[in-house]
């Protein structure tokens, strides 16, 4: 392995790097989807907070709160309570409110569920550049080979071409998986963030109904 490394030349320094990130940010998101809450329990967390919403809690308390949740609905609630009382400060009617809160949760959690995937993307579409990058480097080198010494010493010329092998398949060998990799979560992410999206809005529903009663006292 240790040969086959040495011998694609320069360019296998960073498909190494390439594929340790596509592999790193892999587990990472494998162990965020093992960790993420059922839906019985997404419902309990939040008919909590909305409970504790509508007793009167505080901001501070209910922050407090969403950072012992933690995951997915702890980031995103605190989220929405921060743009929340933005919001609440300017001249907003309800439906403006409702609107821009929606959004800021379903946003927050599509970016939760979305993490590190454009990392992913990016190692799967430049690793083949960079694999093509040492294909073109290995085939200079067996040109240059072959116009120093001529084509009487072919082992010049095999070393070039060797280089120029080793490279392309190395990042076809990266990109594949990793295409497959966020193929597969960008797939998971939208459904998640779709069964999250009625949670998300019983949430708002619960601060509007907050806004509205502070309104009308």
């Amino acid at each position: 392995m240790i040969e086959f490394f040495r011998n694609g030349g320069p360019f296998m320094y960073p498909l190494g790097l390439w594929s340790v990130m596509a592999l790193a940010f892999f587990l990472e998101r494998v162990l965020t989807y093992a960790r993420m809450r059922s839906e019985n329990e997404l419902a309990e967390v939040t008919t909590d907070i909305n409970s504790r919403i509508d007793s009167g809690a505080s901001f501070d308390q209910l922050r407090e709160y969403c950072s012992e949740v933690g995951k997915m609905e702890g980031e995103v609630y605190s989220e929405g309570i921060e743009r929340f009382e933005h919001l609440s400060q300017e001249q907003r009617t309800m439906e403006e409110m409702r609107a821009e809160m929606n959004g800021t949760v379903e946003r927050a959690a599509l970016g939760y569920l979305e993490r590190y995937l454009s990392v992913i993307s990016f190692v799967a579409s430049s690793v083949v550049l960079l694999g093509l990058l040492g294909t073109v480097n290995g085939m200079i080198n067996a040109f240059e080979g072959i116009a120093e010494k001529g084509l009487g010493e072919p082992t010049i010329v095999a070393a070039g071409i060797s280089e120029a092998l080793i490279t392309t398949v190395t990042g076809l060998v990266i990109a594949v998986p990793s295409l497959a990799i966020y193929s597969y979560f960008s797939t998971r992410a939208s459904g998640k963030a779709i069964q999250f999206e009625a949670y998300g809005h019983g949430f708002v529903d619960a601060l509007l109904r907050r806004w509205q009663g502070s309104q009308s006292a």
